[in-house]
């Protein structure tokens, strides 16, 4: 492991920014860099695979630190690490950022001010996972909780509590995915909440669930539109329900049932992007190759495209719509002159 000083100072608040990019620093990881130093944050960068010497040269014009390391423990072995390098610092922050490039942040350039802002919580992620116990009704919530791991925002009583220290501290890596997953991301956020901290999340399956049925029916025509499966099953119905006209007797009760066992089987905003969006904000986009992800990317970039969504930022568009094309060479990025795809 190498540690390297960058031009910002390591202040009160710092940022962990978990990378993976063997193959060069992305345009749109600078932009992060630049996001989190404007809202008053010190980044410091993990790199969990070998970089270049310009690469570390243009992040170290951009970070407090930046270290780099073997690719052991995925990203909660490269928190820890960060953590430790913190303690050394003796920094004593008074908030914490941990992120990862597994998404692309900000879509949306509030994000941060909106999980600031949040001051009856004590740890604050983008999106809360509730579990589903799955059954032929569409499945049934159950209440397994966690904050997903890619954005964390922690206040002084988090950072300060024997809770957050000893779970660091003795946290132990692994190179076993299914574990980091079990005992990281999974373990980190109960074991929070069962010591009392409090935990919120910009947004959440329940809430975009009571939200989606308060909308009027153009709402809920374009949720379906824009739709992403990821499973032909519901990819069938999904294509089923859009070739019946608004007027059909029961279409707007059939299409909410569709929603929802669909957001119970799958992710919520990548099922659906345009209600998403509408609700919470595009707040971030994951760069995940499972195909309910790479159907988002595609109906997020047609949405944005026909103007029912707004266009994220341009470096992270580009990235995006390369990504997309590669996966989807028969996407028009431009208004087609007639129809859609």
């Amino acid at each position: 492991m190498k540690i390297f000083t960058g031009a910002i100072p390591l202040g009160k608040k710092p940022a962990i920014f978990l990378i993976y990019q063997p193959n060069g620093i992305a345009p749109s990881t600078i932009v992060t860099l630049d996001w989190l130093h404007a809202h008053g944050f010190s980044p410091i960068v993990v790199a969990n695979s070998p970089i270049a010497d310009s690469d570390r040269a243009l992040l170290l014009d951009h970070a407090a630190r930046v270290m780099q390391r073997p690719n052991f423990g995925y990203d909660f072995g490269g928190y820890r690490d960060a953590l430790r390098l913190v303690d050394q610092a003796e920094v004593d922050p008074e908030q914490l950022i941990i992120l990862n490039d597994s998404v692309w942040v900000p879509m949306a350039p509030d994000v941060l001010t909106r999980m600031q802002a949040r001051e009856d919580a004590d740890l604050v992620g983008l999106l809360q996972d509730e579990k589903v116990i799955h059954d032929n009704r569409g499945g049934t919530p159950s209440d397994r909780l966690h904050v997903e791991s890619y954005f964390y925002l922690f206040n002084r009583t988090a950072l300060q509590s024997e809770a957050f220290k000893t779970f660091w501290r003795d946290y132990k890596m692994t190179d076993y995915k299914p574990h980091t997953i079990k005992f990281g991301e999974l373990g980190f956020s109960r074991t929070m909440a069962a010591a009392g901290l409090r935990i919120d999340a910009l947004s959440k399956r329940s809430i975009f669930l009571d939200q989606v049925v308060q909308q009027d029916d153009d709402f809920i025509a374009l949720t379906l539109k824009y739709a992403a499966y990821g499973d032909n099953d519901l990819r069938r119905q999904g294509d089923k329900l859009r070739a019946l006209p608004r007027t059909a007797p029961g279409w707007r009760a059939e299409v909410l049932e569709h929603i929802r066992k669909c957001v119970n089987r799958k992710r919520f905003n990548a099922s659906f992007c345009y209600a998403n969006d509408r609700i919470f904000g595009t707040m971030f986009m994951k760069k995940s190759s499972e195909e309910i992800f790479s159907e988002m990317r595609l109906q997020y970039l047609r949405a944005v495209r026909d103007g029912h969504l707004p266009p994220p930022p341009p470096e992270i568009g580009v990235e995006m719509a390369a990504l997309v094309h590669r996966q989807f060479p028969g996407f028009r990025s431009e208004q087609p002159a007639s129809g859609s795809i």
